[in-house]
């Protein structure tokens, strides 16, 4: 079985690395998403006052669409007035003058203070751009990094399952399912827990092993696991070769 150990062993090596690496890429997208809604409260802070730009813009072309129409209509009522004949009619014309020239004057009283809207939200949307150049500018080479190493560590990570496939090949399919199943429970890939003469207890819970336990693990002939925390105990090499 001392073959079937040393590819245990290794296979616990690749392990340890392989979940190393998958914690510290966990940190990154946290980094990343963090840095990408940095960018996009920038982006809105600009879309609002841009938004805000183009309908007042399109209210102000709707509202000289309208004192356009209206002068004209003001200025036909004005030539019709001098061409009526009876007081009735004469009434109704001016009315509707009136009525003309107080649209106009509203309709104009509204575009002056469409201007200074416009304005506002056109220097707000200015001052936004450049903060959200300001952002891109310090996130983005963030970003670029982030990512670049998420996918050096993808293809770390690729290697080393490469790796534990050959190590995980001359381990019998009992002595694997456990292994496998204690791996998936821990984030650290630390499953096996090595002891000798000199430290007779478990490098994970820190039990002390019982002498009965002790002499099995250094026989290293049978599997054997640690009834507190489940780790497969391993005797360390250099003294399983001088027993």
């Amino acid at each position: 079985m001392a073959t079937e150990w040393e590819s245990l062993i290794a296979l616990q090596l690749v392990d340890t690395q392989i979940s190393k690496l998958k914690n510290e890429k966990q940190e990154f997208p946290e980094a990343i998403t963090a840095l990408e809604n940095a960018v996009k409260a920038a982006q809105k802070a600009v879309d609002v006052p841009t938004a805000r730009c183009a309908a007042l813009l399109a209210e102000k072309k709707e509202i000289e669409e309208n004192i356009a129409d209206a002068s004209s209509q003001l200025e036909k009522s004005q030539v019709r007035l001098n061409e009526i004949k009876t007081n009735r009619e004469y009434d109704a014309v001016h009315l509707q003058i009136e009525n003309f020239k107080s649209s106009i004057a509203a309709a104009e009283t509204r575009l002056a203070a469409i201007a200074g809207d416009i304005e506002k939200a056109q220097a707000a949307a200015e001052n936004a751009v450049a903060e959200l150049e300001a952002v891109k500018q310090s996130s983005e080479p963030r970003l670029l990094e982030l990512k670049e190493k998420m996918g050096t560590l993808d293809g770390a990570i690729a290697r080393l399952t490469e790796e534990r496939t050959s190590a995980s090949a001359t381990v019998s399919k009992t002595v694997l399912r456990t292994y496998d199943y204690i791996n998936k429970r821990r984030k650290n890939g630390q499953v096996l827990s090595f002891v000798d003469a000199s430290n007779l207890v478990c490098l994970v819970c820190h039990k002390i092993l019982e002498p009965q336990v002790a002499q099995e693990v250094r026989k290293m002939n049978k599997m054997v696991i640690c009834q507190n925390c489940g780790s497969i105990f391993v005797w360390k090499q250099e003294e399983a070769a001088q027993a």
